[in-house]
């Protein structure tokens, strides 16, 4: 099927060649009269060719930035739905936060300030910041440990 598509697209690519060859050793003035013939201004049709012509390149310029923009989006929808993949044990998750902590040390006085000891954080607790952090995209800018 593949093959036959390919050959499908090789016939129509010669086939335009071949009017583009026509087109552009045919005399100026034969191809207007062969559009005014037609009904057609050369002049609408010039415009509307460039027209098309820059609307394409555009499209082709911002290909990235549509990709860009969606894959935002759907980050955006997995943050406000809260969609993360967590460490299913709770050793997991205790190692990911720690990680988080020990690779982006700014971070610590948030939650030293709320627990004098790290160790005094409930799984639910852990879960809960693994969560916030997941959000604000810190997993993002960190390496984390594999899950046992």
């Amino acid at each position: 099927m593949a093959a036959k598509a390919r050959n499908q697209a090789e016939r129509f690519a010669r086939i335009l060649d071949g009017f583009c060859e026509d087109i552009r050793t045919a005399p100026a003035e034969e191809l207007l009269q062969s559009a005014h013939e037609a009904g057609r201004d050369p002049v609408m049709t010039n415009t509307r060719v460039k027209s098309l012509l820059r609307s394409t390149f555009k499209a082709y310029q911002q290909k990235a930035l549509r990709e860009a923009r969606q894959e935002y989006e759907r980050e955006l929808v997995n943050i406000s739905e809260g969609n993360f993949d967590l460490p299913k044990t709770a050793q997991g998750r205790r190692n990911w936060f720690v990680a988080a902590l020990a690779q982006a040390p700014q971070l610590l006085p948030a939650f030293t300030l709320q627990n004098r000891e790290l160790t005094d954080l409930s799984d639910e607790d852990i879960e809960c910041h693994l969560r916030k952090l997941a959000q604000l995209g810190v997993f993002k800018a960190i390496r984390l440990p594999e899950e046992e």
